[in-house]
């Protein structure tokens, strides 16, 4: 094992893009290394695999911090470190440049260590994919397993192209605010711009973000709670918990009930924080509660922060102010400036939605819009002109200087069900049962309810024998044979009883999800329901309402109604989907006269809340929910009923519905509407998406490469692979499990079997196996042989044009590391554009290398001369390389440093951070580029002419 000593230099192998690491600090089995070109900091275990110390060989040239520059003639060694001597100077290796070259394939050639030219083919194609794949646009596009919904894919867009992603989510209920943050926070990850993240929910949410996280997007979050805390302190004395996990999930009550732990989350220092269910954060000029406190400190140390929240202003305008604030505490700063703010926006909407519909402006209409182009006067008689003349793009010009100039575009994006297209039509078929003469049975329902609505089921034995519900299941089910039904009720308990009692009653397959089966089996139970052989039915209790996808059924049974209409909503909303292709049928059993039923005439003459999205759950609740719950245990209890009450309380509720409905609407932002989403931009980013899943390239790629390293592929009739990485000739094969993986390609394939892999650009096996072999000394170099008339000697050198640059610059998108062919013979003329891989693969042959070494005439110097031909060569094609990268980048980021700056001076919410942060980030960029180096990565020798002798037996 290396005996490690602060000083000593390596090279990560998987990132050598941050350049040369010193260790730092060796602490027993942890060493930590940093890295001065990029600013980087990394710990690792010690001996791992990953880390390669670099040595530099006599007759080799090191470069020095303080300028030195010499060939090496000696080493030595002082105190664990070595002290390269030559041409009269020393070298402590600790005081070597940040950059260097420490890949040697000469080495292995003139050592007489070649590989077969599929190996070397291989490796060129590896190295060109990972540029390709590092370099493209959509990087962190494909990754998820969802359908491509456009606002959602628009958001993304939108909000990850940032510098600084500081934004609202609130979008309606249903619209996938959760999906939108994933989404976000997978592309900043993976082109480098968050590595380290922290998601507060409520308690109650952290399993659904979990699953959320880690089935949609592959994404491992460490759920940090006391006793993991504690355990860690145990284990590590004296260090922060939160630094054992790049990415965590937390409860924000949790957090913020505990002054050490919420101190110790703060300190940890995040890239992004996530904040589900932010209209719980409390705060006024007065008061501020904890867990706004807890946010506020992290907001502040943090470079993105996203809060999500349905209700972005219906809760008031304090509370909206109070939000907004944690995004820009200076923009946002004194509450009676934004309500003043306020009411001006909702004259600019107001206005927005009659240009949208098409209506004509009033007078006062166009006085409003002076006060608001206050800063543009001549602008707006001119779009007012075009407007008033029918000339073509007015209506759109004038919006779209609306939406330059309104208040909180930048900062909210809200999208609403009412401008989506794609959601299912709904169809409530209620199942009344008779039942109610039964006083046993009217007895059980009433304890059914009371237990449920208090949460205290465990005090109660489910038992369906005669129950009438039970009965109309067995039919229903008898009467579909085959058409898949999904059943949500209350509890695990209950999920259980009424799964055993069906089979009693019913030969069928039956699936069952509850929050007691691990997570795999839950999975399994859930895939088998997806298929077209598998189970009829799946009998969940509540947590099959949470952030699961199965919008291939279209039947819905509810065995029992939820008190509180957001937790209906979220039930209905595994079917009710964007993409949804049928009807939903909501079946709704209950017996005549129960409690059950005056629940289900609340929800459906009430709420209409079977048939139709319910908004406000939250106000419904605290004006209904413990009335409701003593009415249908009285309308239980009364044997047959109390109409009269069932009917006045349904009327108040329609009246509030009425009420509430138009509260809602008032506060409808038709222009952030508009400003939350455009087809165009979205339909370009899927159609995008949809073309590069489609290029089969990638896929026989990743074929060959797993089969390189002898993982077996196996292609299915149906599409699907299957990877069996225990043949492999390495071990635990990188992101395959040992008993290997069911895999797909195919978006929706993956969507509807959650437990396949499925595999896209983005996926950790592609970069895994990719780095693999090119941070292997495989396919480095080759021999080969050209028999041809004349006689001659070339050499085809494949050299790394790499940047050393800070991650979250994100440069790769305009340079990333990139494989420059050269080809020279003898004289060193070129012949790159002559001999292409195809030419390769048809003329070459394999050769013995030791034969050919044995022979006079080549040595080191002649392989070095050749080699330093082609590199003069590799420089003038980096050169013009390098050029187009600066020239990209200055285009893309000088223009968003122009359109920043223009539009900061008619609208208050661009950051003057933000343009800070984008001229720093053309300057990083183009220092970065602009010293690129090249790296020698490999070479293939081909010896031309008589080949005989030199051939492979």
């Amino acid at each position: 094992m290396i005996k490690y000593a602060v000083g000593q230099r390596f090279v990560s192998e998987p990132e050598p893009e941050l350049g040369l690491g010193i260790v730092e600090e060796v602490d027993g089995y942890r060493i930590t290394l940093g890295f001065p070109a990029t600013g980087e900091r990394r710990i690792y275990a010690a001996g791992a695999a990953v880390l390669k110390r670099v040595s530099f060989r006599v007759g080799e040239r090191v470069n020095g911090k303080s300028g030195a520059s010499f060939t090496v003639e000696e080493l030595d060694e002082k105190d664990g470190l070595i002290v390269y001597l030559g041409e009269g100077q020393s070298l402590l290796e600790s005081d070597l440049v940040a950059a260097g070259n420490f890949s040697h394939p000469q080495d292995r050639l003139m050592a007489g260590q070649v590989d077969d030219d599929e190996v070397f083919a291989l490796r060129y194609r590896a190295l060109s994919m990972q540029s390709d794949l590092r370099g493209a646009e959509l990087r962190g596009f494909f990754g998820g397993r969802l359908d491509l919904i456009p606002h959602q894919y628009y958001i993304l867009k939108e909000v990850s192209s940032r510098q600084l992603p500081r934004v609202l989510l609130s979008d309606e209920v249903g619209l996938g605010k959760t999906i939108e943050a994933c989404l976000i926070l997978q592309r900043l990850r993976a082109v480098g711009r968050a590595q380290r993240a922290l998601i507060l929910v409520p308690e109650a949410l952290v399993h659904q973000w979990f699953v959320e996280l880690l089935r949609r997007f592959g994404l491992w979050f460490g759920i940090f709670d006391e006793e993991r805390c504690r355990a860690l302190e145990a284990s590590n004395e004296g260090e922060n918990p939160f630094l054992d996990e790049q990415l965590v999930l937390c409860s924000v009550d949790y957090l913020a009930n505990s002054e050490v732990r919420s101190a110790q989350a703060i300190d940890a220092g995040w890239d992004l924080v996530v904040v589900d269910e932010a209209h719980h954060l409390e705060w006024s000029p007065e008061e501020t509660s904890p867990e706004y406190a807890l946010v506020e400190s992290l907001g502040e140390r943090s470079p993105g922060l996203l809060l999500l929240t349905a209700t972005p202003t219906q809760l008031g305008v304090a509370g909206h102010f109070a939000r907004l604030r944690l995004l820009d505490p200076d923009r946002y700063s004194d509450l009676d400036t934004f309500q003043k703010e306020m009411k001006e926006f909702e004259k600019v909407a107001e206005i927005a939605g009659k240009i949208i519909d098409e209506e004509t402006l009033t007078a006062e209409d166009g006085e409003a819009l002076k006060s608001i182009f206050d800063r543009d006067p001549e602008g707006l008689k001119a779009r007012l002109r075009d407007l008033e003349t029918g000339k073509p793009e007015a209506r759109k010009s004038l919006i779209r200087s609306l939406l330059d100039e309104h208040g909180t575009g930048r900062v909210v994006f809200r999208n609403t069900r009412a401008n989506m297209k794609g959601f299912p039509k709904r169809m409530y078929c209620p199942a009344p049962l008779e039942g109610h003469e039964d006083a046993t049975l009217m007895a059980k329902l009433v304890r059914e309810l009371e237990a449920e609505s208090t949460n205290s089921e465990s005090g109660i034995r489910y038992n369906f024998k005669g129950d009438p519900r039970l009965s109309w299941l067995v039919s229903f089910l008898k009467a579909r044979k085959g058409v898949k039904t999904l059943l949500i009720c209350k509890s695990r308990q209950k999920a259980i009883a009424l799964e055993a009692a069906l089979r009693e009653s019913l030969n069928i397959n039956i699936a069952l999800f509850h929050e007691e089966l691990q997570l795999v089996q839950r999975d399994r139970n859930a895939a088998w329901f997806a298929e077209e052989d598998g189970a009829q039915i799946l009998i969940c209790s509540e947590i099959g309402s949470e952030g699961r996808n199965f919008q291939f059924a279209h039947h819905l049974v509810l065995f029992d109604l939820p008190i509180n209409p957001g937790l209906l909503e979220q039930r209905i909303g595994r079917l009710d989907r964007i993409g949804q292709t049928s009807t939903i049928q909501i079946h709704v059993p209950y017996v005549v006269a129960s409690p059950q039923e005056c629940i289900a005439e609340w929800c459906h003459q009430g709420l209409d809340a079977f048939e139709t999205c319910v908004h406000g759950g939250s106000e419904y609740m605290a004006r209904f929910a413990d009335r409701l719950v003593s009415l249908a245990v009285e309308y239980g209890c009364s044997r047959n009923g109390s109409r009269d009450e069932l009917e006045a309380f349904v009327q108040e509720t329609q009246a509030f519905r009425e009420e509430l409905s138009l509260q809602l609407k008032k506060g409808r932002d038709r222009l952030l509407e508009l400003n939350s989403f455009d087809s165009e931009v979205a339909n370009d980013v899927i159609r995008r998406v949809k073309e590069a899943e489609s290029d089969s390239e990638l896929k026989g790629f990743l074929y060959d490469l797993l089969e390189f390293f002898g993982v077996r592929v196996d292609e299915q009739e149906d599409g699907d692979v299957i990877l069996d990485p225990s043949h492999a000739f390495v071990e635990s094969f990188p992101s395959l499990p040992p008993e290997g993986a069911l895999a797909t390609f195919e978006r929706q394939r993956a969507i509807s079997r959650e437990d396949i892999t499925f595999i896209t650009p983005d996926h950790s096996l592609v970069g895994d196996a990719i780095d693999l072999l090119v941070t292997s000394e495989k396919g480095v170099s080759a021999f080969s042989l050209l028999e041809s008339d004349e006689p001659g000697l070339s050499l085809e050198a494949i050299f790394m044009l790499e940047t050393i640059a800070l991650s979250n610059l994100h440069v790769d998108r305009f340079l990333s590391p990139t494989p420059v062919r050269v080809i020279v013979d003898i004289r060193g003329n070129d012949l790159s554009d002559e001999r292409d891989f195809e030419w390769a693969e048809e003329n070459l042959e394999p050769g013995d290398i030791n034969r050919f070494l044995e022979r006079p005439g080549f040595n080191r110097e002649f392989l070095e001369a050749m080699i330093g031909g082609a590199e003069d060569i590799a420089k003038k094609k980096a050169g013009k390389l390098i050029s187009t990268a600066k020239s990209k980048a200055k285009k893309v980021l000088q223009g968003e440093i122009d359109r920043l700056e223009d539009l900061q001076k008619i609208n208050d919410n661009v950051r003057q951070e933000e343009i800070d942060a984008a001229k720093e980030e053309l300057e990083g960029v183009r220092n970065a580029v602009g010293e690129s180096s090249l790296r020698l990565d490999s070479i293939r020798l081909v010896v031309e002419g008589a080949v005989d002798g030199l051939q492979k037996d």
